[in-house]
């Protein structure tokens, strides 16, 4: 018989965490890259918020992703005698996130330096970011 006040111990999850800030500095500093340009320095402040937040996105995008591949699109829930299919909770977190990363890749394209700007074009950016 388990004695009062003692909690169970949490059982460590078996999926790995790629939302590291290693991982988000890495996908920062792939981006900062294309603004090292950037002379106005509230412009600058301004991008690289947003180049923060995209790396931050860009990463949970992967986890989820991963997540997804691993352990399918839907998963099974059980109240009592019910039993539920319903979409995988990664699933909603990678669509919400993906999108958010998209708009925030537009925004940041539209504040590359006018010399870069031609030379990267949006898929490029996508695809090198």
């Amino acid at each position: 018989m388990p004695e009062k006040g003692r909690r169970k111990k949490k059982i460590a999850s078996d999926r790995p965490n790629k939302l590291t800030q290693n991982a988000i500095t890495m996908e920062a500093n792939k981006l900062k890259k294309l603004f090292e340009q950037i002379g106005d320095e509230n412009k600058k402040a301004l991008v690289n918020a947003l180049i923060e937040e995209a790396a931050f996105l860009k990463v949970a995008c992967k986890q989820a992703k991963e997540e997804i591949k691993k352990e399918g699109l839907t998963t099974e829930t059980i109240n009592a005698s019910q039993h539920f299919i319903k979409a995988h909770p990664s699933v909603g977190i990678y669509k919400d996130y993906s999108k958010q990363y998209a708009q925030i890749i537009n925004q940041l394209i539209e504040h590359l330096p006018p010399n870069v700007q031609k030379k990267v074009s949006k898929l490029a950016a996508l695809r090198d970011a």
